[in-house]
């Protein structure tokens, strides 16, 4: 079944045929004054005169005037009347006569004269138009045009009205004949070029139009084609064309753009004002703007895929349509990327898109926000690429059903076909959303290195390869990362971040300290290799691990963005104190600048990192009491945050004070239960089990 597109207006073709043959029918036949014929029947006035002047000069010799041969008006005046040849030749010699004589014959003219074989196939009641030489046209009635009788005995009577002769008649009578011998072919002539225009013109002025409403089917699967259906579907391809390459085009996309610009405008002051991170990352407006425009233009392919099928199935309802489109894209991939606020605002502005060109504006707009809005509640807090591709293909698929069957069910609820139909488009849609979301979702963790729990998971793999090495060669750092994974962790989930991210941030901050372990006291106890260093020296080891061989080691085993910006910001640009100390005691009379001692930054920005910054320096400071207690843990973490946040540590941090509060108390509560004490078991003092142990080690051989 073909569908119309849009609403359009052809001509009926048969009905404005009939109208037309009628309105060309009542045209009137249309007459020319010729002035070949007006200019004809002067000369033949004057040589009429001029022949009764002969007949005079030929009569008073005694000679007898023979007419040339053919030729009508020197005969007429041949056998003119003697009185009617008087007074014709009286007329000739007054000039005021004359004068008249002429104005009467120029008038005639004018008005044109019909011959009386045209004349007698008209009817008198027939009405003609008549086109005079200026191209000036009027309607007359047969009945009243000229033929050269009815002029002649005009012109004679109104000439003679005065004459007095006894044979007055008779002299009208042969004047009158002579003037219709000098008009006998008129100058009033049918016009049959400018008749048959005129009526084609009125043919072709009626037109009836029909109109085919948009998704108006044009034609049907199994109809015969008729040439009426040619005739129509060849109109609704012309009118395609010309939407597509006329102006039509350009207003419709000029008002698609002028809206769409005004809903970038509204999501721009949301992304604003309600989440400020977008406006301060170019990466950050990249991938979101990528995968909104990804998702319209789906939606689009998947609409023109539904018209096409609609052609090859016996869809039941057009507006399935609606349901065929995978409008939960967006929503999907946004809220395992950015966050399901984020997801429902970009699916609003998806939504508010695809609903332009729908002719039901409000059912697309109303299916799309509760898809998109389920579909991004359903992937929030996914851990994993299987369970995300089951939520998002159940998450999507039941409430594009569910959307269905508000719109549908109450209708039409004994149609087996239009249920199976609606079963099938959002299920279908579902999976191409879950196959493609989860495709994008790769692709944006590859090309901009998109952050997700996903591929944060893939990271906390304690067989990955460089924690596997930090393992092997610096296992007291490797024990402190895994307690700083797991602070930071606790602390986030308490606090309402990231606590995957948070985590992975801080099982790598410290993976610098691989290059050279022994310089850290957790991979060396009992020596001291910075005993007999220089300060400056030890302090450029010790910041080698954020400032050099953190970023090189990232680099090298390709670590995602955000595990790169923990291991170079998760000191900040806070002073390495003990070394700083150290070498004021070593010159005391001197200038010691704080920058030879100063961790390189930045300083941390993204909230999770911050609170790996805390969570690193309350793990590692926690090992230097020697006995903690609870009150001396609590004691050491409020110093730790009040220090940092006096020397300005945090003043890039989006951390509120009220996160800072929670994240404070998690540690304290973390660290008392990982400095928790054990109950001393009793202590067997018997030696036989000692002298056991003597007597094997004695029985094996010296090496």
């Amino acid at each position: 079944t073909q569908y119309a597109d849009f609403e359009f207006k052809f001509m009926d073709r048969k009905q404005s045929e009939e109208l037309g043959l009628k309105k060309a029918a009542e045209k009137p036949d249309f007459y020319k004054i010729d002035s070949a014929g007006t200019e004809k029947a002067k000369a033949r006035n004057h040589e009429f005169f001029a022949a009764a002047k002969q007949r005079e000069a030929q009569e008073k010799i005694g000679n007898f005037f023979k007419a040339a041969s053919g030729n009508a008006v020197q005969e007429k005046i041949e056998t003119l009347g003697k009185p009617a040849l008087e007074c014709l030749l009286s007329i000739a010699d007054n000039p005021v006569k004359k004068q008249t004589w002429e104005k009467l014959f120029s008038r005639v003219l004018q008005s044109g004269v019909l011959s009386e074989k045209d004349r007698s196939r008209l009817h008198d009641d027939t009405i003609i138009k008549i086109i005079d030489p200026k191209n000036r046209r009027h309607s007359i009635k047969a009945g009243k045009l000229y033929t050269p009788q009815s002029a002649g005995k005009q012109i004679a009577e109104e000439m003679l009205a005065t004459y007095q002769a006894p044979e007055k008649e008779r002299i009208i009578s042969d004047i009158a004949s002579g003037i219709a011998a000098i008009l006998d072919s008129g100058n009033l002539f049918f016009d049959e070029a400018f008749t048959e225009a005129s009526r084609k013109q009125a043919k072709n002025s009626v037109r009836i139009d029909r109109t085919i409403l948009q998704n108006e089917p044009i034609l049907k699967k199994g109809q015969k084609l008729t040439e009426d259906d040619c005739y129509i579907l060849s109109i609704y391809r012309e009118k395609q064309k010309e939407r597509s390459g006329g102006w039509e085009i350009y207003r419709t996309a000029a008002e698609n753009i002028l809206l769409c610009l005004a809903l970038i405008l509204v999501m721009a002051l949301y992304l604003f004002h309600i989440q400020p991170v977008f406006s301060q990352s170019n990466r950050m407006l990249w991938q979101l703007g990528l995968i909104v425009i990804a998702a319209i233009l789906l939606n689009r392919l998947c609409l023109d895929g539904f018209l096409v099928l609609t052609g090859q199935l016996p869809i039941p309802r057009r507006e399935l349509l609606y349901f065929a489109v995978p409008i939960g894209f967006s929503s999907v991939m946004i809220s395992v990327i950015f966050g399901v606020r984020t997801a429902f605002f970009a699916g609003l502005f998806v939504s508010a898109v695809a609903a332009l060109p729908m002719e039901n504006q409000f059912q697309m707009f109303f299916s799309g926000l509760l898809i998109n809005a389920v579909g991004a509640l359903a992937v929030r807090g996914v851990q994993n690429y299987r369970s995300y591709f089951v939520r998002a293909f159940l998450g999507t698929a039941l409430s594009s059903l569910l959307a269905a069957v508000i719109f549908f069910l109450r209708q039409d609820k004994n149609d087996l076909l239009l249920a199976a139909w609606m079963l099938a488009f959002p299920f279908a849609t579902g999976l191409l959303t879950a196959i493609l979301s989860q495709i994008g979702i790769y692709l944006l963790e590859m090309v901009f290195d998109a952050n997700t729990t996903m591929s944060f998971q893939s990271f906390y793999d304690f067989n990955h390869p460089l924690l596997k090495e930090l393992q092997l060669k610096a296992p007291g750092t490797y024990h402190h990362c895994l307690m700083v994974s797991l602070l930071a962790e606790k602390a986030a989930e308490e606090a309402g971040l990231n606590p995957t991210k948070a985590r992975v941030c801080g099982m790598f901050h410290d993976v610098g300290k691989l290059v050279q372990p022994e310089y850290f006291i957790e991979n060396s106890p009992g020596r001291d290799m910075h005993k007999d260093q220089d300060p400056k020296m030890s302090a450029i080891i010790i910041r080698s691990h954020v400032a050099k061989h953190g970023p090189e080691l990232a680099r090298k085993y390709k670590l995602k963005r955000l595990l790169y910006d923990a291991i170079t910001q998760h000191h900040g640009n806070d002073i390495i104190s003990f070394f700083y100390k150290k070498e004021q005691e070593l010159h005391p009379g001197s200038t010691v600048l704080q920058s030879d001692f100063r961790y390189p930054g930045p300083l941390p920005s993204d909230k999770e990192i911050s609170l790996v910054m805390l969570a690193d320096c309350c793990e590692a400071a926690s090992r230097s009491l020697e006995k903690p207690t609870p009150e001396t843990l609590a004691q050491l973490v409020d110093n730790i945050f009040r220090g940092k946040i006096r020397n300005g540590q945090l003043d890039e941090s989006e951390l509120t004070m009220h996160e800072l509060t929670i994240i404070k108390n998690s540690f304290i509560n973390t660290l008392k239960t990982m400095f928790h004490g054990r109950i001393a078991y009793p202590k067997d003092d018997r030696k036989d089990e000692d002298d056991l142990f003597v007597a094997a080690g004695e029985k094996i051989p010296p090496s």
